[in-house]
Formats: C-alpha cells, sequence, structure tokens
C-alpha cells in the first residue's frame, strides 16, 4: 500500500465519525492503490488484474469492472461530500476486454456536478498505454449523518 493510499484511507476513516474499516472486507481482495487524488476534481487508483477474475475463458467477469469501478467510486465520493455516501445507480459500458496478461487496469474518476444531496460522477477505465476498456457513471447520494 502506498502513502497515498494510506492516507486517503486513513482521512476516509476520521471523517466518517465512527470506527469503520479501510478498505472495505469486499474491496481488500482487490489491492487498490490510489495513484493520484486532486481534492474536488478526480482521483486514479490502479487495481491488479488476477486469474481468479477470469470467466472460464481466460477474460475478466464484466462484475468485477463494475468492482473496479464501485472501489473507485465509494471513497473519491467520501472525499468530495466530506460524509457518507451511497450508490443510487452504477452504468458501465464495456469496449474491451481485461486479462490477467494486461497487469492492471487504471481507474480515472472525475465529478460531473454536485449539489447538496447528490454527486454524479464518471469514469474511465483503462489498461496498458491509456487503452479505454470501460467507462461508467455514477450517482451517489450525500447522507446526512
Amino acid at each position: 500500500m502506498n502513502d497515498l493510499t494510506r492516507t486517503l484511507f486513513a482521512s476516509i476513516k476520521s471523517s466518517n465519525g465512527k470506527e469503520i474499516e479501510m478498505p472495505p472486507p469486499a474491496v481488500k481482495h482487490l489491492d487498490p492503490t490510489f495513484l493520484e487524488y486532486v481534492p474536488g476534481k478526480s482521483m486514479q487508483v490502479s487495481f491488479p488484474l488476477k486469474k481468479q477474475y477470469n470467466n472460464p475463458f481466460g477474460v475478466t467477469f464484466g462484475g468485477y469492472y463494475g468492482m473496479f469501478f464501485d472501489a473507485s467510486f465509494g471513497p473519491f465520493s467520501g472525499m468530495i461530500a466530506g460524509k457518507p455516501t451511497t450508490s443510487l445507480d452504477m452504468n458501465i459500458t464495456f469496449l474491451k476486454p481485461l486479462m490477467p496478461a494486461d497487469k492492471k487496469v487504471i481507474v480515472e474518476v472525475e465529478v460531473v456536478s454536485q449539489s447538496k444531496s447528490y454527486l454524479l460522477l464518471q469514469a474511465k477505465a483503462y489498461k496498458g498505454e491509456r487503452i479505454l476498456v470501460a467507462t461508467a457513471t455514477s450517482r451517489m447520494l450525500i447522507m446526512d449523518r
């Protein structure tokens, strides 16, 4: 885990007001590494591609694309809102396959718009030399404590 990953997880834990586990158990096996965080604007997260994510044909299951996006939208939305958020929806467009030979996928998340109660986020997933493999959008509800 790099310094930025530790710092962001610590920030999310402390801003929540109660003890939470970061990364959450459902995300730990994805081994996220935060590469860049631009406050109020964007974030980049890297995930290694593992053989256990594959379908019988050696291609990463589409559900893992969703996990990569969700594991990026979640912490980013919490950092933007400064409080807990929850997904209202997530839409994914698949463009190219991922395989363990690709080594990793990088998800770039950006804020599209923000109101008092909602965030609209967009993301792009890349492999190799910035080959676009999928895009996603998500509406997040900013929750009151």
